[in-house]
C-alpha cells in the first residue's frame, strides 16, 4: 500500500524528497500501532477515551499507513466534543483511503482564514526560518502571530524547533514537513493555474521567469517572489506588484542575474518588507523610492556601488547585509535607521569610511566589519551606539586607530589588524573580551591600557614576556602568590598572563576559554571542576586542586589561536582562600583536546576595595608592588589619564576606569 500511495505521490507532485517522508524509517506499522499513533494525538494517550474507541478505529483505517498523516488527523480531532466527532468523521468519509493530499488538507480547511494564510506564507516562503525573523516581517500583517503559530503547532501542521540549548524565542525555528510544504504551495497554484501573476507568491522557476518576463498577466495579488535559480529581468520586471513585500533571489555563481536591457528597474514596490538578492547586478538601488517598509535588506556578492542618495525613511530596517559586495564604496546616510540591529558589511575591500550617521542606529548590537581592507578609522559616533555587544575588524589592514567606544561591547575582534597604533578608548564592561593577534604596530600606551585594564574579561596582544606589572611571575605552567591573612576564607580575583611556547609543526592551533583551566593547592582532595562549576566530564580527581572560576560567566563561541609572541590575560577567581599561599596552575587544550605547553606565567592580585562616604581607600596587601582596584565612576576622570600623586605612601596613577597603586 505505501508502494501505491508513494507511485500517485510522486506522479502528482514529482519530487523525490516527498516519496521518502512518506516512506520515512519508519517499520510497516500494524492496525494497532497506527491506532496508538493517532490516540496520542488525539487524546494524549495510547488508547481512544470510553465512548470514541469505534470512531476512532474508523479514523485511523481510513487514513491507512500514514504515520504524518495519522499525527495531523489526531491533531485536529484533539479536543472536539463527543457531539463535534460523527460530523467530522462524516467529512473525512468523502475522502478517498489513503489520499495522502486531501487528508492533510481536511486539517487544513478547518483553520481560520488568518491561520490559513500564516500556513501558506510558511509553506511558501517562511519554512525553516527563526521565529524573530518571522515575527519581524509578518508581525504587521497578523494580528496574533504567536498564537496562530501555537494553532499551527497543535494541529501538527507545523513544528518549533529549538536550535539552541537556550530557552528563547531568537533560538526557536519553524519547521514543516516535506509533504505540508508541497500541499500548500499546492494549494497557492490552483488559485490561478493558467495566470502565474495573479497568485499570492510564486516560487515555481517556469513561472517566475514568465511573469518577469513580461509574458503573462500580473496584478497586485503577488506578495512574495522565491527564486531559487538566475533571472533574465527587463525594466518592467517588477511592475504592476503593487503589493509585493518579500522578494529572494538566490546566488549562482555559474548563471549570476542578468539585466536584459541597460536601464534601471523602473519600478519596485513600496510595500517591500524584505529584499534578498544575491549577485544583485545593478550599481544602486536608486529606483527604490520608498523604504519605509523595509526590514531586511540583504545583498550578498553584489555589483553596488552605493545604495541611495539622500536619506531615506528606513525606521524599520533591522538587519543589512552587503557581504562581499567588493564595489561598495560608501554607505548611506543612516540617520533614520533605529532599529538596525545588525549591518554585516565583511569582505567590502572598497569601503572607505563609515558615515557619522551610524551613531543614529542606537539599536544596533552587531556590527561586521571583516576584510574592509580600504577602511583607514571608524567615526567619533561609533561610542553612540549604546547597544552594540560585538565589534568584528578582523583584518581590517588599513585602521589606524579605535575611537571611543561604546561601554556595551562584549566582544571586540581587530585580529591582524596590521596598522592599527591607536587605541583612543577605555573599557569599562567587565565581561569584555579583546582580540588583538598579530597587531604588531600598536603603540606602548594602547598595550599598557589593555594590560592595566582590570575589568578586561579575556584579552590577546603581542608581548615577548610576562610584564612585569604582574607581581608573581614564572617560567613554566604554575606561579605562587602571597595572600593577605584577611583574605583567607574568601573568594578574591586575581588577573593571570600566560605565553605559549612554539609550536614544532608550525601549524595554528586554537582553544575557546572553556578549555582554560586554572587550579589552586589546597589541602584536601576534591572533583576537578571545569570553568563553569560543573563536574568534569571524564570525572578525574586531582589531589588538592581546585578549580578558579575564569572570567565573567556569560561565555561566547569565540576561538583564539595559540601564538607565540603573545600575551594572554583573563580574570581568575579563587573560590576560597584557605592559605596566605596560593600555587595556581595552568592548563590549556586545543581543539583537539592535545593540552598544549605554557612558557610562562603570571598574576597581580586585584584589589576591590571601594570608597563609601568617608570610609578610606586601603590596600589589602603589603606585599605587592603594583595593585589596581575600580574607581567609583568609569565616567568620571577627576585627573588627567596617567597623572600620579601620592597619597598615605602609595603612587596613584589613572588609568581610564581603573586606578593603579605602587607601594612607596
Amino acid at each position: 500500500m505505501i508502494e501505491n500511495i508513494a507511485a500517485y505521490i510522486s506522479s502528482r507532485f514529482q519530487n523525490s524528497a516527498l516519496i521518502e517522508d512518506i516512506k520515512g524509517s519508519y517499520p510497516k506499522p500494524r492496525f494497532d500501532e497506527d491506532l496508538q499513533i493517532f490516540c496520542k494525538y488525539a487524546f494524549n494517550q495510547k488508547t481512544p477515551e470510553d465512548g470514541f474507541d469505534e470512531l476512532a478505529r474508523e479514523i485511523t483505517y481510513h487514513v491507512g499507513e500514514l504515520p504524518l498523516g495519522l499525527k495531523v488527523i489526531g491533531s485536529h480531532f484533539r479536543g472536539l466534543s463527543k457531539e463535534q466527532w460523527p460530523m467530522e468523521v462524516s467529512r473525512l468519509r468523502t475522502y478517498r483511503n489513503g489520499d495522502i493530499e486531501r487528508i492533510l488538507k481536511f486539517s487544513y480547511d478547518a483553520l481560520c482564514d488568518e491561520d490559513k494564510d500564516l500556513f501558506l506564507h510558511i509553506a511558501c516562503f517562511f519554512n525553516m526560518e527563526k521565529i524573530t525573523k518571522v515575527k519581524e516581517l509578518l508581525g504587521q500583517r497578523f494580528k496574533d502571530l504567536r498564537q496562530s503559530l501555537h494553532i499551527l503547532e497543535m494541529k501538527s501542521l507545523i513544528s518549533i524547533e529549538h536550535t539552541d540549548l537556550e530557552d528563547s524565542e531568537y533560538y526557536e525555528s519553524i519547521n514543516m514537513r516535506n509533504l505540508l510544504v508541497q500541499l500548500g504551495q499546492e494549494i497557492v497554484r490552483k488559485e490561478s493555474v493558467l495566470e502565474p501573476g495573479q497568485r499570492l507568491f510564486l516560487i515555481d522557476y517556469k513561472d517566475i521567469c514568465e511573469v518577469v518576463s513580461g509574458y503573462t498577466t500580473i496584478t497586485g495579488s503577488v506578495v512574495g517572489i522565491d527564486s531559487k535559480y538566475w533571472l533574465s529581468i527587463t525594466e518592467k520586471s517588477f511592475e504592476g506588484m503593487s503589493n509585493l513585500q518579500f522578494l529572494r533571489v538566490k546566488y549562482d555563481l555559474y548563471h549570476p542575474n542578468i539585466i536584459s536591457s541597460p536601464g534601471p528597474l523602473t519600478f519596485i514596490s513600496p510595500k517591500l518588507r524584505l529584499l534578498d538578492w544575491s549577485c544583485f547586478p545593478m550599481t544602486s538601488l536608486r529606483f527604490i523610492n520608498n523604504l519605509e517598509f523595509l526590514v531586511e535588506l540583504r545583498m550578498c556578492y553584489s555589483k553596488l556601488e552605493k545604495l541611495w542618495d539622500g536619506i531615506q525613511l528606513v525606521r524599520n530596517l533591522k538587519h543589512m547585509d552587503l557581504t562581499d559586495s567588493r564595489n561598495l564604496k560608501e554607505l548611506p546616510n543612516l540617520s533614520m535607521a533605529t532599529s538596525l540591529k545588525n549591518l554585516n558589511l565583511e569582505r567590502c575591500s572598497s569601503l572607505v569610511e563609515l558615515p557619522s550617521s551610524i551613531g543614529n542606529a542606537t539599536s544596533l548590537h552587531d556590527l561586521r566589519l571583516f576584510k574592509c581592507s580600504s577602511l583607514v578609522e571608524l567615526p567619533f559616533s561609533i561610542g553612540n551606539l549604546t547597544n552594540l555587544w560585538k565589534l568584528d575588524l578582523r583584518e581590517c589592514s588599513s585602521l589606524v586607530s579605535l575611537p571611543q567606544l561604546p561601554d556595551s561591547i562584549m566582544v571586540l575582534n581587530a585580529r591582524n589588524c596590521e596598522s592599527l597604533e591607536k587605541l583612543d578608548c577605555s573599557f569599562c564592561n567587565p565581561g569584555i573580551l579583546l582580540n588583538f593577534v598579530n597587531c604588531f604596530n600598536l603603540n606602548q600606551e594602547a598595550r599598557d591600557l589593555l594590560i592595566e585594564t582590570s575589568t578586561v574579561n579575556f584579552v590577546v596582544l603581542p608581548g615577548k614576556e610576562v610584564p612585569a606589572c604582574f607581581t608573581y611571575r614564572s617560567h613554566g605552567s604554575s606561579v605562587s602568590v602571597k595572600v593577605n591573612q584577611k583574605l583567607l576564607h574568601t573568594s578574591t580575583k586575581f588577573k593571570a598572563c600566560i605565553l605559549f611556547e612554539n609550536e614544532v609543526d608550525n601549524e595554528t592551533y586554537y582553544f575557546d576559554l572553556d578549555t582554560l583551566c586554572v587550579y589552586t593547592k589546597t589541602n584536601k582532595d576534591c572533583i576537578l571542576l571545569d570553568n563553569k562549576g560543573e563536574d568534569d566530564e571524564v570525572g578525574i580527581q586531582k589531589r588538592g586542586l581546585v578549580s578558579c572560576r575564569i572570567g565573567s560567566e556569560w561565555r561566547f563561541s569565540e576561538w583564539y589561536p595559540f601564538i607565540t609572541d603573545h600575551l594572554y590575560i583573563f580574570e581568575v577567581e579563587a573560590k576560597e582562600v584557605t592559605s596566605t599561599k596560593l600555587i595556581f596552575y595552568f592548563e590549556i587544550f586545543d581543539e583537539y583536546s592535545k593540552a598544549r605547553e605554557i612558557k610562562e606565567c603570571g598574576i597581580i592580585h586585584l584589589l576591590e576595595h571601594h570608597v563609601d562616604g568617608d570610609e578610606k581607600m586601603e590596600t589589602i596587601e603589603k606585599e605587592p608592588k603594583i595593585l589596581i582596584a575600580p574607581k567609583m565612576d568609569c565616567h568620571s576622570e577627576p585627573m588627567p589619564l596617567g597623572k600620579c600623586i601620592v597619597v598615605y605612601g602609595l603612587q596613584i596613577v589613572y588609568l581610564k576606569q581603573y586606578i593603579l597603586y605602587r607601594s612607596e
